[in-house]
């Protein structure tokens, strides 16, 4: 039943291994390429091809000493002593180059396979000029020279076989090692991108409940009594500002009607025509009428309108102004105007203060809120990015894991995986 055993070994690929541990890859691939055993089939072709190479020598020693027919016609007898010197010298130089190097190894095989097969070949070329010759004085001789020669050539091509068969396992286990490596980073990388993701869950959690938490200071802020009386406080400050602007359309509605007289008496002034008293006063009625004392402003009124009959005016416009001004002393309404400026500016410096006091609080929960948000949405941005690659890195490791399975196969001749499905399966979760 040996013979049974033995077909059931060859097709389990001869160890009956059908799978393998990453870790152990690099020891089966020694296993597979243990030198000894190429040595040792190596040996057993050159003790071969040396046996053959000795029968060649006795070959070409029993050809040397061969007598030809002596009714041999004597032009063919010296062509064909001729052809036996160079044939016997070719066959000699060819048998040296048979003997088998001392390194047993890949390379020294594949330099004495290459040797010998280009020895083989220029002993054939020269055989076959000479043969004719040689053949119809020692056919004999020749037919157990042609029969060591094609044994030769056979041993040559089991050589070759077994050297391409090593070279073939060297380059697969090149390629397997290569794959084994990759995958090995590939799930060192895995198993760093699973604790950050993992790590990135936690803490997106924690920014969310953070801001789930804030979320509730804030509302809780908001209607709280410091809250209501902020936001009353926000709406006066509204209303201030909004009697500020009509205080500011009313000293502006007021000036109007003096900028002609103002802008020729300052002109006036300027080329000293006219000893201006006020002239400063006069300036900033024009731009920023709100910071004009009250007295600053009627002293500016008095003399304008002792100077208003020199400014060219035509009559009309004269009286006009002239009227304005009047009214303007007599009522006073340009300083009532700049009062009610004045003071809703400071009022609203004061709710701007009391407000600004008030909101601290909410501030504070506003910028921490803003602060957690961008927070949240960086690690939410660093998870995905960390998935994207994971899950980049589990393919290309399923990649290299199928590429490595059909490698091993090979090498043993039968089906053979590694299994890291437990890493890839768990890294997809």
């Amino acid at each position: 039943m040996k013979w049974l055993r033995d077909i059931f070994k060859k097709k389990s690929g001869g160890d009956g291994r059908s799978s393998l541990g990453l870790d152990e890859v690099e020891a089966w691939l020694e296993e597979k390429g243990n030198d000894s055993q190429f040595i040792e089939r190596l040996d057993a072709i050159y003790r071969k091809i040396d046996a053959a190479g000795d029968s060649l020598s006795q070959e070409i020693s029993d050809l040397s000493k061969a007598e030809a027919d002596g009714n041999t016609p004597p032009k063919l007898l010296r062509a064909g002593l001729a052809a036996r010197g160079e044939l016997s010298k070719q066959l000699s130089s060819f048998r040296e180059k048979l003997i088998p190097p001392k390194k047993k190894d890949l390379e020294s095989a594949f330099q004495h396979h290459w040797t010998a097969v280009k020895g083989l070949e220029r002993t054939v070329t020269t055989f076959g000029r000479a043969q004719r010759y040689v053949a119809a004085l020692f056919p004999k001789n020749i037919e157990s020279i042609n029969s060591e020669l094609a044994e030769v050539s056979r041993l040559l091509v089991e050589l070759e076989k077994e050297i391409g068969t090593r070279r073939k396992l060297a380059e697969e286990s090149w390629f397997c090692r290569d794959l084994a490596a990759s995958l090995q980073k590939e799930l060192s990388r895995i198993e760093e991108l699973k604790k950050i993701t993992k790590q990135n869950e936690g803490l997106f959690e924690e920014s969310k409940t953070r801001l789930l938490h804030l979320d509730d200071e804030l509302k809780r802020n908001a209607n709280s009594d410091e809250g209501k009386k902020l936001e009353e406080l926000k709406r006066k400050l509204e209303e201030i500002r909004k009697e500020k602007v009509l205080a500011e359309e009313d000293l502006a509605s007021l000036i109007a009607p003096l900028t002609k007289a103002i802008a020729r008496i300052m002109k006036q002034g300027a080329s000293d025509r006219i000893d201006l008293k006020h002239e400063d006063i006069f300036s900033a009625l024009m731009k920023t009428p709100g910071n004009v004392q009250d007295e600053e402003i009627a002293g500016s009124l008095e003399e304008l309108r002792n100077h208003l009959a020199t400014l060219g005016l035509k009559d009309r416009k004269k009286e006009k102004t002239l009227e304005h001004i009047d009214q303007l002393i007599s009522k006073r309404s340009l300083q009532a105007a700049r009062a009610r400026q004045a003071s809703a500016e400071k009022r609203i410096c004061e709710l701007e203060g009391l407000i600004k006091e008030g909101s601290r609080e909410g501030l504070r929960l506003k910028d921490e809120t803003s602060l957690a948000k961008k927070k949240a949405k960086g690690q939410q941005e660093s998870q995905d990015l960390a998935q994207k690659d994971l899950a980049a890195l589990l393919e290309q490791a399923a990649s290299h894991e199928s590429e490595l399975n059909d490698w091993l196969a090979r090498i043993q001749g039968a089906p053979i995986r590694v299994d890291i499905s437990s890493d890839l399966s768990s890294g997809r979760k």
